[in-house]
């Protein structure tokens, strides 16, 4: 990335923040990075590098929430993801980075407003329900690596556990990114600089992830995530302003 000193400050910034909300909340980190790094970086590399990371941070969580997991809803998210993944990388690939960029802005924005003003789901729990909210999230994954907003609204518009949504959030992007990177691999956009972006950010991933784990270890995660909401909001926001200048 040819980024001046401020710009890779705030990278930096951004990068670290997203970490620890990742490590603290299990959701939030690509939402963060491509909202924030979005303004700095072209779209396509930025979703490539929260994809790489995202999997990078499930694997450094994944040893200690295994007995959480609530499987059944893992695999019919995965199937729903499988379908909509391939239609959101198309859109990536299709779509000029001013789209993409406004797309992520509104996504972002839209489900962190969801989120903070307690959204509730009434309605009836199956695999259908669930196989949807999967097709919602890959569509959103592989345009923005935003999966995570529709199945974090859902969750916890539902009454479980902040424990197992936790778990099985971390699980569900482990398997959803690698589906993610394989499909876009297909449509080479992964270079080597993005490879590069990954190796110099990994530093950053792991303290801040470290840093998040020990956070929730001994608080509630409750108030944690409404503050990375809220920061989602901010975000979004000012992608938006960007966005709506750009068009002007």
């Amino acid at each position: 990335m040819d980024l001046s000193i401020a710009q890779l400050s705030y990278a930096v910034c951004v990068l670290l923040l997203a970490s620890i909300v990742r490590g603290l909340t299990g959701f939030g980190f690509s939402a963060i990075i491509v909202t924030g790094l979005s303004l700095v970086v072209a779209p396509a590399q930025t979703v490539m590098l929260a994809l790489f990371l995202e999997i990078i941070a499930s694997v450094r969580m994944l040893p200690s929430t295994w007995k959480n997991i609530n499987y059944k809803l893992l695999a019919a998210l995965c199937v729903g993801t499988a379908v909509g993944t391939p239609v959101g990388v198309s859109l990536l690939v299709l779509l000029s980075p001013d789209v993409i960029r406004l797309i992520i802005s509104c996504t972002v924005l839209i489900f962190a407003v969801l989120i903070w003003r307690g959204f509730k789901y009434t309605g009836k729990r199956n695999v259908g329900v669930d196989c949807f909210v999967g097709l919602v999230s890959g569509v959103c994954n592989g345009a923005a690596a935003l999966g995570g907003l529709p199945i974090v609204t859902f969750l916890l518009s539902t009454e479980a556990a902040v424990v197992a949504t936790r778990a099985t959030l971390i699980a569900v992007f482990f398997c959803t990114d690698v589906y993610a990177l394989l499909v876009a691999g297909g449509h080479g956009i992964i270079t080597s600089q993005t490879l590069v972006n990954v190796a110099c950010s990994i530093p950053l991933l792991l303290i801040g992830v470290a840093v998040g784990q020990k956070l929730f270890s001994v608080a509630s995660p409750a108030v944690f995530k409404k503050v990375a909401v809220f920061l989602l909001i901010g975000l979004s926001c000012v992608g938006l302003i960007k966005s709506c200048i750009t068009f002007l």
